[in-house]
């Protein structure tokens, strides 16, 4: 088996792992909603200022993820990196953790590590520029990111009053809808396949004839982003909560996939750097060969890329202790 092949397989059973991971974690959202009962917490738990005895908490989950760039998309003309160009062939996946902090009742600052597959291919669309172009991609991207949530809606309530024979308990409500937004730093490397290689990094290759004149340099592997975004989180108990997050992330550069501005003359590509660069600058299908001609559009610089997270989170309450007085107090 061929490391291409692998890692072709490896995806494909982490994306099924996921999607069964995301199936299982909606199901727990819509049975925990209306069936979760007292957990025999005090009674401080029910008051307005809850939120205090959850300052602190950390984060683990996964998600899965799209991207709006120059590569792929709709079978249409794009509309400049909107949601209506998604490509669902290319959802890939993701995992982060973090750390959220309370800081009132209705802000909280959260900073997230993530690990995010990114990818595209022009086969999946029938538009016929972007199908000719036939370029593949797939980018690694590492970022750290602190965002700043902003809570619209929340009923905090838990505990469960002492339960007498016909006294009829306290049923727990604990949930939020929260807007966010902040800035992430990310590193990107940006791989493609075809021609006969493997998954081949793509920066090194300086596709666009990056250092041949003196206005195309190699473009950076970092940048910022910013990104927006609606989440909801329901408590499952005073410990344990479960949010789902939307993400939308405009960034500061257009090469996530390697591409952004014309097509240069694909000979000298080849005689400064190789064969193997000159084919990943132009693996174009050949219907229209005057559209990969030199100084024709390889992207649209216009516009820098966007990408998506779905993300799903357990979250762990840090700050929430029970005191001695209190176990004594439930143990009555």
């Amino acid at each position: 088996m061929t490391y291409s092949n692998f890692s072709d397989n490896f995806k494909t059973i982490i994306s099924r792992l996921l999607m069964g991971y995301f199936k299982m974690a909606i199901l727990l959202f819509i049975i925990s909603a209306p069936t979760i009962n007292g957990f025999g917490q005090s009674s401080h738990f029910t008051k307005s200022d809850h939120w205090k005895n959850q300052r602190k908490s950390l984060l683990l989950g996964g998600g899965i993820t799209n991207f709006l760039g120059d590569i792929g998309g709709r079978n249409k003309e794009g509309t400049h990196f909107s949601p209506l160009d998604i490509d669902w062939n290319s959802t890939s996946f993701a995992g982060h953790l973090g750390f959220r902090y309370r800081l009132a009742s209705n802000f909280a600052t959260k900073t997230l590590l993530q690990y995010g597959l990114f990818a595209g291919n022009d086969t999946y669309t029938h538009q016929y520029h972007r199908r000719n172009r036939n370029i593949q991609f797939q980018t690694h991207l590492f970022e750290i990111s602190q965002q700043f949530e902003l809570i619209l809606v929340r009923n905090e309530q838990f505990g469960s009053r002492h339960r007498k024979y016909g006294l009829k308990g306290f049923r727990p409500k604990d949930f939020q809808v929260y807007l966010f937004s902040g800035v992430s730093f990310f590193g990107f490397i940006p791989q493609g396949r075809g021609g006969g290689y493997g998954w081949t990094n793509l920066r090194p290759l300086k596709t666009e004839g990056q250092g041949l004149s003196d206005d195309t340099k190699a473009y950076e592997r970092y940048s910022f982003g910013i990104p927006v975004g609606v989440g909801y989180k329901i408590g499952l108990s005073p410990m344990w909560s479960l949010s789902c997050e939307l993400s939308y992330t405009h960034t500061f550069t257009d090469y996530l996939d390697d591409v952004s501005g014309n097509y240069y003359d694909n000979d000298l590509i080849e005689s400064n750097y190789g064969s193997k660069a000159a084919y990943f600058a132009d693996p174009s299908l050949g219907p229209f060969p005057e559209l990969t001609s030199t100084g024709k559009p390889r992207g649209n610089s216009d516009y820098n890329d966007v990408y998506l997270y779905f993300n799903i989170s357990f979250i762990r309450n840090v700050s929430y202790k029970r005191t001695i007085k209190t176990k004594r107090k439930h143990s009555r």
